[in-house]
């Protein structure tokens, strides 16, 4: 019961953060900070999984599920699963997954009720991501955007470094919403058809907002 409960907790959350990419991150794509703001939002959804289920090893599933929303680029736009427009995104997405998931393996018995354990792992995660990024477009996929190939230190130092003062924030608003998370769960759980119901439900909605997104933004 405990391991389907938890794969439900990476299929909604994951499928949240794609939704989100495919939607507000098409909107926001000539925003000049648009991948701080995207990053974040990735981290409030991870650190809300976090705070409801205190369970390590949740975060990575969580952006491999998001990732995969990009594949909808393959059957809605017809190019090949190794294009540029859907292998980097996804690798970012997985690096900022992997990244929060060690950033809190740190410090996950301090996590709860302290704010400012939950600001540094935002901050500390956003580094790590942006590091692993910037690697990540040199020598895994060797294509990415021009100011981060041409400077990656400045990439990190500068475009991490506004990301992770929104992390300060954003991370502690995640781990305050899966507190609240938590009360409502407990109230499904004496329901499980509801809880499942409306899971499969929300993660249906989110698939069709990311079709909507890829087709009208993206």
């Amino acid at each position: 019961m405990k391991g389907l409960r938890l794969l439900i907790g990476i299929i909604v959350f994951g499928s949240l953060w794609g939704a989100l990419e495919a939607t507000l991150g098409g909107a926001l794509a000539n925003f000049p900070r648009h991948g701080a703001v995207m990053a974040n939002i990735g981290f409030l959804i991870m650190a809300a999984a976090v705070a409801l289920y205190k369970r390590p090893g949740m975060q990575l599933g969580i952006g491999m599920v998001a990732a995969s929303f990009k594949l909808l680029d393959v059957v809605i736009f017809h190019v090949p699963p190794l294009a540029q427009m859907i292998v980097n995104p996804m690798m970012a997405i997985i690096m900022e997954a992997l990244a929060f998931e060690l950033a809190v393996g740190l410090v996950l018995r301090r996590w709860p009720r302290n704010i400012f354990a939950q600001a540094g792992t935002g901050a500390l995660g956003v580094y790590l991501a942006y590091v692993g990024i910037a690697l990540g477009f040199l020598y895994l996929t060797g294509r990415g955007p021009h100011y981060v190939l041409s400077n990656p230190g400045g990439f990190v130092l500068e475009s991490g470094g506004v990301a992770a003062m929104l992390a300060l924030v954003s991370v502690p608003l995640g781990s305050w919403l899966g507190g609240l998370l938590g009360q409502i769960e407990r109230l499904t759980r004496l329901r499980p058809r509801l809880l499942y119901s409306g899971a499969a439900i929300f993660t249906l909605l989110c698939w069709l907002a990311a079709v909507w997104g890829t087709l009208t933004i993206g």
